[in-house]
């Protein structure tokens, strides 16, 4: 991990919010449809971050 996404987790992790992950292109949240975690913000429009073959 680089040190950007290094102090976004520690960031997240400050804030009670254990199990979310920050999309690594934008550093918003993304969010869990079935087996993909997905960035739904308006720079990534629906990037996949992980799909089910990297959890």
């Amino acid at each position: 991990m680089n040190d950007a996404s290094q102090d976004q987790t520690k960031a997240m992790k400050n804030e009670g919010v254990d199990d979310a992950i920050a999309c690594p292109v934008c550093g918003a949240a993304t969010v869990q449809e079935k087996c993909k975690v997905i960035c739904k913000s308006d720079l990534c429009r629906g990037r996949v971050v992980y799909n089910c073959a990297e959890f």
